[in-house]
């Protein structure tokens, strides 16, 4: 089947009345009654944070100044939470403590509310399903965070394990199928290597966070799109889908600091695994798809979209006139007015999966008792389900929202973002969405709308942009693959090919026409398996030869060869051909061959490492000689198949993703960089004499790497990553006087 980008968009942004040579820095985006409101950080000494209205996070719409207080002056990354009818903001002025705002409106006024409640910048508000509310800010070296009493009231913080070992700041808490991401951005705010990593917990906002290997989320160093970070994440329109939104870094502003720029990216989850489509940058994006119905019904329902129809014993409903599927998410935003007129009796039902007066469901929320109830209407007969207190000091003649998500096996109900019920024996059932009241009641009712779509079930559908990563199980599935959950070292799912034409087909998006690297990250299990692969009208029969796999480890990325591809929307197919295949995700890089013979020497691109090559070589061999003048502690290194390097005077030491060959005095170490994390990974005896030159060679090929000393043809060390960085440039890293290296000759040999 052929598929096109329908709706469009391309980052960044460009958006109306951005502050005057600075742009949109911090960007943090509130979702409210179906319409996004963007907040992003003041220029300094600038008064005011100015905000943004959209429909579907794309086009975008000037408010003006939400707020003119004079502590708003160089307000730092503001944040706004609505709850019960206000709307509370955060942000810190000039990064001088924090204050709390407050509206009635998310355009504002916002008003001060609080004296300086002191924390360092970029304060962030989570609130979890047992309505506690929790604070988190940047640190040197980790998030902090603490527990809220009210929302103008910060306890004592705590450091968290949210850290790019340097500053560390711009976090932000969401819930997703019982778990707890934290997002969180680190390096100085105007280094290229800015950048935003996450991290997974299943038992508290505030407890110790697993950090998955797919980190960073969020990086590119490129001279054209650099800096990304300070992100947030909101659901999209389709209520099913999460965007996350950031800034990157551009030229320089007359006052010195880069111009930034805003961007928007798809987030997909797969169990613990959080990842983002992208970054994207320059080129036509899918845009976040809309509900299958949306309406703001209010006093005067429009006739096309809506039926309202009065019932026995005195029941009103109106209903929308297009129906769900079996599976869906269905959203209701509303107010009671003049509740205390009706005394005992006042009460709205969010009604779905309606067939009749007599079958259908609904979510009640009843004024006397301040109850939430799930109620399952069969026949004519009203079976309670579940029933939950609402959230205390509930005011429900402000606006408040229920969502259901109804799916295969479950139904979840939420009251204003906030899990109350999970009734895991209620699967979903088509119907018609809509609501419910007796007389007299006088509901206020906003932005209603479903979509077919639940518990990322749209993370299926979703254009993913190429180069980048592919989760298997957001593959349009051929056949019957199996899902296999619990057996991955980061908490995803797996796919599982073992019958004749089994497969995985992925919508995708490719940015420039080219050479791409495929690779799967598969089990050991799948060794002499065979895979069909089939690209831009090409096939290929790719047998998975067991010298591809590393020994020591369950699970090993594999690559697959390279495949022309043509720019734009396409599909890409994995098929089973022999035997028992076991997959996590796909991987496409875009290549450049090595020319002959190369002679690289590595430019001053900083003291301590220095680059050179181009990022997009695969396999290679690199020769080079390396001198020790005189005995020292100090280690040189090679650098090899190195990308998103970055230098500047504040960050993290060794800022790149790749390899270091490091070289001591009787030994030579094998060392996995990426940023932050660096592991030595293999070793090898080498010694060296003062004065004495050695010619080492380096193949790498695959997720293996061996060096060798002289014409020996027996590696001193050989190690396969199985989570290997499979391109990228070469370089030199040190700058000890005792050590010279000579230029790199690479090659496009391996073994």
């Amino acid at each position: 089947m052929e598929i096109a980008l329908r709706q469009t968009y391309q980052n960044p942004f460009v958006l109306d009345q951005e502050w005057e040579d600075y742009g949109i820095g911090d960007p943090y985006i509130l979702r409210f009654d179906g319409k996004y409101y963007l907040y992003c950080s003041t220029k300094d000494r600038r008064v005011g944070v100015k905000a943004w209205s959209s429909d579907d996070l794309v086009n975008w719409r000037y408010e003006g100044l939400v707020t003119e207080e004079a502590v708003s002056e160089g307000a730092y990354a503001p944040e706004v939470v609505y709850w019960n009818g206000s709307f509370y903001m955060y942000t810190s002025p000039a990064g001088k403590g924090h204050y709390v705002l407050q509206s009635d409106k998310p355009t504002g006024p916002f008003l001060k509310k609080t004296d300086n409640l002191g924390f360092t910048i970029d304060g962030s508000v989570f609130i979890d399903d047992d309505e506690k509310w929790y604070f988190t800010h940047a640190k040197f070296g980790g998030i902090m965070a603490s527990l809220m009493s009210d929302p103008y009231t910060i306890e004592t913080d705590k450091q968290l394990n949210a850290s790019l070992g340097h500053w560390t700041e711009g976090s932000m808490i969401i819930k997703r199928n019982g778990r707890y991401f934290i997002t969180y951005t680190g390096n100085h705010i105007f280094s290229k290597g800015y950048r935003v990593n996450y991290g997974v917990n299943h038992d508290s906002p505030i407890g110790t966070y697993t950090i998955p290997e797919n980190n960073p989320i969020l990086i590119s160093t490129a001279d054209d799109f650099n800096g990304l970070g300070h992100s947030a994440t909101v659901m999209g329109p389709d209520l099913d889908s999460y965007y996350i939104v950031y800034h990157n870094l551009i030229g320089r502003s007359a006052e010195g600091p880069p111009v930034r720029k805003l961007n928007l990216d798809r987030l997909v989850f797969n169990g613990d695994k959080m990842s983002v489509l992208g970054p994207t940058h320059g080129t036509p994006q899918e845009a976040p798809g809309m509900p299958v119905f949306w309406d703001a019904p209010g006093a005067a329902p429009s006739g096309d979209k809506w039926e309202r129809t009065s019932q026995t014993g005195g029941v009103e409903t109106l209903l929308a006139r297009t129906g769900t599927g079996s599976r869906y998410t269905a959203e209701y935003n509303f107010k009671l007015n003049d509740v205390q007129s009706v005394g005992s009796i006042s009460s709205l039902d969010a009604i779905f999966a309606y067939e009749n007066s007599a079958n259908y469901r609904t979510a009640r929320v009843n004024e006397a008792t301040m109850e939430l109830s799930l109620i399952d209407r069969v026949n004519g007969v009203e079976t309670v389900v579940a029933t939950k207190p609402l959230p205390k000091g509930t005011d429900l003649t402000k606006l408040h929202t229920i969502r259901i998500e109804s799916g295969s096996s479950d139904t979840m109900l939420y009251w204003d973002g906030l899990l109350k019920v999970e009734q895991p024996a209620m699967a979903g059932r088509a119907g018609r969405i809509g609501y419910g009241w007796r007389q007299g009641v006088n509901p206020e009712l906003h932005y209603t709308a479903f979509a077919n779509e639940a518990n990322g079930s749209s993370d299926m559908k979703v254009m993913k942009p190429l180069p980048g990563a592919l989760e298997a199980v957001h593959g349009v599935r051929d056949g019957n693959p199996g899902i296999r959950s619990g057996i991955t070292p980061d908490g995803s799912d797996a796919v599982f090919l073992s019958s004749k034409d089994e497969g995985l087909s992925f919508p995708i998006n490719v940015r420039e026409d080219g050479s791409y690297l495929l690779s799967v990250n598969a089990a050991k299990t799948s060794a002499g398996s065979t895979l069909v692969i089939e690209s831009n009208g090409t096939t290929k029969e790719i047998k998975l030869d067991a010298s591809l796999f590393a020994g020591d480890t369950e699970w090993t990325k594999v690559p697959l060869g390279e495949f022309e591809m043509k720019k734009g929307p396409q599909w890409l197919s994995l098929r089973r051909a022999k035997g028992e295949i076991t997959l996590r995700y796909v991987e496409a890089s875009l290549t450049v061959p090595v020319k002959a013979e190369s002679v690289i020497k590595p430019t001053a691109v900083g003291i301590v490492n220095r680059f050179g090559g181009d990022a997009g070589w695969t396999d290679y061999t690199v020769s080079f000689d390396v001198t020790q003048k005189e005995a020292t502690a100090d280690e040189a290194g090679v650098l090899l198949r190195t990308t998103n390097e970055s230098e500047f005077k504040d960050q993290v030491k060794d800022a790149f993703m790749g390899y270091t060959l490091a070289f001591h005095n009787d030994r030579v170490i094998l060392r996995r960089v990426s940023y932050e994390n660096s592991a030595d990974t293999a070793s090898g005896y080498l010694a060296f004499k003062p004065g004495q030159t050695r010619r080492i060679t380096v193949k790498l090929k695959g997720a293996s790497i061996a060096v060798f000393s002289g014409d020996n043809n027996e590696p001193i060390l050989k190690w396969t990553d199985p989570n290997a960085f499979l391109y990228g440039r070469v370089g030199l890293r040190g700058a000890s006087t005792a050590w010279t290296i000579s230029a790199l000759t690479v090659t496009d040999k391996s073994y």
